[in-house]
């Protein structure tokens, strides 16, 4: 039996962006790298701007050490927060916790773009991550890091 796909029926994905920054900034002397600043901006503010600029309009963020105070600090309009309280266990809590809200969340996606807190060098100069889909229409996505034009 032979199956023949037609590609003018694959829809581009839609791509939801899982930020985890529920991390305690142990290293750091306690302080949550979620509200570090970069640029000017606490780093959860930051990275969420790199997802939207890499066309996730759904986002989640998965809160944990100090989510009260990143809460307060920070502007996350338009996102889910996600609370993770066992943040202390380790990023794999935090991935289960943001994977489940987002198979929870109505707006139905098709794969998810994850981004830790602590990576600024992701997005900006460098050019923004994108999600595209491979030759064949149930290839899994991938995700592509677009470079910047050389100056």
């Amino acid at each position: 039996m032979t199956t023949t796909f037609d590609r003018t029926d694959v829809h581009p994905p839609r791509v939801a962006g899982l930020l985890l920054a529920a991390g305690g900034g142990r290293r750091l002397g306690g302080r949550p790298k979620a509200l570090l600043t970069h640029r000017g901006r606490p780093l959860v503010e930051y990275a969420v701007g790199v997802l939207r600029a890499a066309g996730c309009e759904v986002v989640h963020v998965v809160l944990g050490a100090s989510a009260g105070l990143v809460r307060e600090r920070a502007e996350l309009l338009g996102c889910v927060l996600v609370d993770n309280p066992e943040w202390g266990e380790g990023m794999g809590s935090s991935l289960r916790a943001g994977l489940a809200s987002l198979a929870a969340d109505p707006r139905r996606v098709d794969a998810a773009l994850v981004l830790l807190v602590d990576q600024p060098g992701i997005g900006g100069e460098r050019g923004q991550p994108r999600a595209q889909r491979g030759p064949h229409p149930l290839a899994p996505l991938r995700v592509v890091h677009e470079h910047a034009p050389q100056q």
